[in-house]
């Protein structure tokens, strides 16, 4: 269950434009102490290749947990074919993630 401090971070990803957002509003959220980096998702690449906002793959598939509460949330888009994706509240993790760090 989302917290007074991370309940607003979500984004329904249907553009490239909207990936760019997701990805930098994650970003934002790091630094300020919001979000903590958990790591790469299946078929991921590490966030610190895209916190830009730009130059990412055919996926982007990463993890990330409030620093308060511990609600997990998800980035996730298909890029390749441009079925878009979202940056959600997420029960748990997919499969083994990724043990990279951000930021490096």
């Amino acid at each position: 269950m989302s917290c007074d401090k991370c309940w607003t971070i979500k984004k329904v990803i249907k553009v490239p434009s909207d990936l760019t957002e997701a990805i930098l509003l994650v970003k934002l959220k790091i630094e300020d102490g919001t979000l903590k980096y958990l790591g790469t998702g299946s078929y991921g690449e590490p966030f610190k290749r895209i916190d830009s906002g730009k130059g990412w793959s055919d996926f982007v598939n990463n993890y990330f947990s409030c620093a308060s509460c511990k609600q997990i949330f998800n980035l996730h888009a298909e890029t390749y074919h441009g079925s878009g994706g979202k940056l959600a509240a997420v029960e748990e993790t997919q499969g083994v993630l990724g043990n990279d760090v951000y930021p490096a």
